[in-house]
């Protein structure tokens, strides 16, 4: 899903990806969960965001709540895409290509857009938080505008925090044997600072945040005795009440996988951090990664579950689309040929 899981992964194994693979646990754990479990994951959430993204597009749901969606399908999408060439092509390759691939393109792309994607449920948290707070004060605001100006804050923040990811290593050609070393700006005092508050930045103050939202947001959905009384100030609209509710519900959903899936990364960091040859620590960041993979892969399941009002265009969007099939003229010429 940004992270400094998925770096920390390939730097503790990149001393080996030039070797044959041993016969070790670890390595044997690495292999099993990047090339065969990981790429399913990950096809599995290629198809599921690209109907997340065709869903969301739909005009029935250009909400401002729905365009926070929209943009966290995209970030889902795009880290997925440059995470597949690695897990079926990438893992143990000694080929120059591979490496500069994984090195260059892999590590610092998958971490930015999972750093968007995490950011975008915290920004979506906090905004649902202080619209069941005071939902006439929400309503107020030019949701368009204000939402894409945060979803360019978050891309923002984003860079920010991911640029440094481009610099940490070097690549070193020793005849047939390609070698993978630290680069200076990575064992510099700075960049030991940046990961502190990289880490912090991408895994503890989201999970305390969305704790925080996620705990609020539930009191007011168990405390609320019908639909009306979540959003009674809004106006007497049942309609825009249910969709409000339905939404939060959604949002919640979210929340909860996020937490679930980002605490074992949190969890990991902090062994490496107290102790960075703890026992089994690479296969912990292995499968830590799996489960980050893993939310980036589930959210179209989510919304199926959770939001009738996605569920409703969906079944639109799809008997739209088998009407256009069945109204084609390549299958008006197949029938009357037939």
């Amino acid at each position: 899903m940004t992270n400094i899981t998925i770096v920390s992964a390939f730097s503790d194994n990149s001393s080996t990806v030039q070797t044959t693979d041993t016969q070790s646990i670890d390595s044997i754990i690495e292999v099993v969960c990047n090339r065969y479990i990981a790429p399913v994951i990950c096809a599995i959430g290629i198809i599921g965001n690209i109907i997340n993204y065709i869903v969301l597009s739909n005009r029935r749901l250009k909400k401002g709540s729905y365009m926070y969606l929209k943009a966290l399908t995209l970030f889902d999408l795009m880290a997925l895409l440059f995470s597949i060439p690695y897990m079926l092509l990438g893992v143990g390759s000694t080929d120059y290509f591979w490496i500069w691939y994984s090195l260059y393109i892999f590590l610092p792309m998958v971490n930015f857009f999972t750093t968007c994607s995490i950011w975008i449920t915290v920004v979506m948290g906090i905004d649902r938080f202080f619209f069941v707070r005071n939902p006439k004060w929400s309503r107020r605001r030019n949701w368009k505008l204000k939402t894409q100006i945060k979803i360019f804050a978050v891309i923002t923040f984003a860079v920010i925090i991911c640029v440094p990811k481009f610099f940490c290593y070097e690549i070193l050609e020793e005849g047939e044997i390609t070698r993978i070393k630290d680069s200076e700006f990575r064992q510099s005092l700075f960049y030991h600072y940046m990961e502190i508050i990289s880490t912090g930045a991408l895994h503890f103050v989201p999970l305390f945040i969305l704790s925080v939202v996620n705990v609020y947001l539930v009191k007011k959905l168990q405390s609320a005795a019908n639909v009306r009384k979540l959003t009674s100030n809004i106006n007497h609209d049942v309609e825009l009440q249910r969709s409000q509710r339905i939404f939060t519900v959604t949002l919640v959903s979210i929340v909860i996988l996020s937490i679930m899936f980002i605490l074992p990364a949190s969890i990991v960091d902090i062994f490496w951090y107290v102790d960075d040859n703890f026992p089994h620590v690479r296969s912990m960041r292995n499968i830590s990664n799996l489960l980050l993979w893993c939310n980036l892969s589930i959210n179209c399941f989510l919304y199926c579950i959770f939001n009738r009002q996605y569920l409703q265009v969906f079944k639109y969007v799809i008997d739209r689309g088998c009407d256009r099939v069945r109204r084609s003229p390549t299958r008006s010429t197949e029938i009357q040929m037939a």
